[in-house]
């Protein structure tokens, strides 16, 4: 879409309260206007004054689906209850600048008037109201003081698929590699690093792909080649995430491994905290000596894998997250009772392994 085009869009009329689908409707007066607000704008004998909150927000929802005068009282109550919120929308052009506005506000006390400044933004389309009303349906209602954990619970891996540009500035890439050089790290070695491909290299590194995949699978199809280039050209932003470990006596492998996998996984939140979606992909390219070579990893670096940022274009499917009990237990000393589970395994490691330098 042309700037020309993206303004006009952007200065066309908000969405209204009856506009919008009226499976939003209980979630917005809910979420955006306290039940005493409601109370007031609802017509006299629409609910009894002493009626249960409940019967209050299902009145109010049965007004806003007739598209009446009292969806329009209930609009402009919204309106003045969130004109901040509305105010700091307007400014957005663009569906990356309304995405990078949620994700500040979600979970915050700013939560419910940036759903109804997203909602009814003329830039919003259904992609966008379905990712706000999936965060205050998941987190809304019972959201922690601080607001960065509803953003790590709503965090989701993007497939490129799902992606388009505009790809992250260099100054939202940069806060991004500021975030994976703050991820805990034993020794502060830092044993990770990145590799931007840029657009004029992506050709360069398709033609990588596709020798790759022909010399795993010599009768690969014409459409496997073309997928295997695809991973090079599709992202708006690719790198490669590079584990570099180094031999200290104090500070093992394992933890080094650790500390590049925290410093990934804080890359990815990074990029979700801008409204970003993002994902990492490894598979059989990352072990192979050759593609290794040609990107240049030294002979004690690991090819973990590529991370595809960009712009969402369509939401992730909806996942079932697993419960905490999962990976939750807790510890008994030997005098309360048999000890449970098998000894940790002892690692051993090869004369290469303890050469890295």
């Amino acid at each position: 879409m042309s700037a020309d085009a993206l303004a006009s869009e952007a200065a066309a009329p908000r969405h209204s309260l009856a506009r919008l689908g009226r499976h939003l409707h209980a979630s917005v007066l809910r979420t955006c206007l306290p039940v005493e607000a409601l109370r007031d704008v609802l017509p006299r004998g629409a609910v009894a004054q002493r009626e249960l909150d409940e019967a209050v927000l299902a009145a109010a929802v049965a007004s806003a689906a007739a598209a009446g005068a009292e969806a329009e009282a209930l609009n402009a109550a919204l309106d003045r209850h969130h004109a901040p919120a509305l105010a700091r929308f307007a400014r957005a052009r663009s569906g990356v600048d309304l995405l990078r506005e949620w994700s500040t506000a979600a979970g915050s006390p700013a939560m419910p008037g940036a759903y109804w400044a997203l909602l009814t933004h003329p830039l919003a389309d259904r992609a966008l109201r379905h990712l706000a009303f999936g965060d205050v349906e998941m987190l809304g209602h019972k959201a922690p003081a601080n607001a960065s954990l509803p953003m790590l619970l709503a965090r989701r891996s993007v497939s490129p698929r799902r992606l388009s540009g505009p790809a992250p500035t260099p100054e939202a890439l940069d806060l991004m590699l500021q975030a994976a050089l703050a991820a805990p790290d034993h020794g502060r070695l830092h044993p990770w690093r990145v590799i931007e491909f840029r657009a004029e290299a992506r050709e360069a590194l398709a033609d990588i792909f596709e020798r790759e995949k022909r010399g795993r699978d010599p009768m690969a199809a014409a459409n496997d080649l073309r997928r295997a280039r695809e991973h090079a050209t599709r992202p708006p932003c690719l790198l490669a995430f590079v584990v570099s470990l180094r031999q200290r006596k104090r500070v093992p492998l394992r933890e080094q491994w650790l500390a590049a996998g925290a410093a990934l996984g804080n890359l990815l939140n990074a990029a979700h905290a801008q409204g970003y979606g993002a994902i990492m992909l490894s598979g059989d390219r990352c072990f192979d000596a050759e593609v290794c070579a040609d990107l240049g990893l030294g002979p004690h670096e690991f090819l973990a894998g590529f991370v595809s940022i960009g712009t969402i274009t369509e939401p992730a499917p909806a996942v079932d997250r697993p419960l905490s009990q999962t990976v939750w237990s807790c510890w008994s000393s030997p005098a309360q009772g048999p000890r449970s589970g098998a000894r940790p395994a002892v690692w051993t490691f090869t004369a290469s392994d303890k050469a890295i330098g």
